[in-house]
């Protein structure tokens, strides 16, 4: 499993994948090959995410030439932790807030509130997604992921 490290604003997966290199004569395709491996992660990680309104899955992408995969938060956060979230001072969960004629709305939480985790589950709209979606997509796509990076140095 990977390893999360949690700050105010932001949360960091930590994980490891070894590939076994050469690197005499391929500087060039390191570049692009980070690059591809970051895309890759992020289009797989995609298929386990949440999608009720599509806003995490516009707003996530990648990073410093792709170093980095970015899941914004902290509502990334929330739905990649799985559990429901309830406002630390007064233990309720978010309001619905109406944003249009139609009886649309959306969930917030009071301006401020500082988040903790309960031991409820949240509920993902469609069957695939899932808590932790990046420690699906590794476990189903690693060898995919490992070929495909030395394939793209080769280019």
């Amino acid at each position: 499993m990977s390893d999360i490290q949690h700050f105010e604003n932001v949360s960091y997966v930590h994980t490891n994948i070894a590939v076994n290199l050469n690197f005499s004569g391929v500087s060039d395709g390191l570049d692009k090959a980070q690059l591809w491996l970051a895309e890759q992660v992020l289009q797989d990680c995609r298929a386990y995410m949440p999608h009720m309104t599509g806003s995490l899955q516009q707003r996530s992408h990648t990073e410093d030439k792709g170093s980095k995969v970015v899941f914004p938060g902290p509502y990334g956060r929330y739905q990649y932790m799985g559990v429901t979230m309830v406002d630390s001072q007064t233990g309720n969960g978010p309001r619905k807030i109406p944003i249009g004629p139609g009886g649309e709305y959306i969930f917030r939480f009071r301006k401020g509130a500082k988040l903790m985790p309960t031991t409820r589950p949240l509920k993902y709209s469609r069957p695939e997604a899932q808590a932790k979606w990046f420690d699906v997509a590794k476990a189903r796509n690693l060898g995919y992921w490992i070929s495909g990076y030395r394939r793209e140095i080769g280019r």
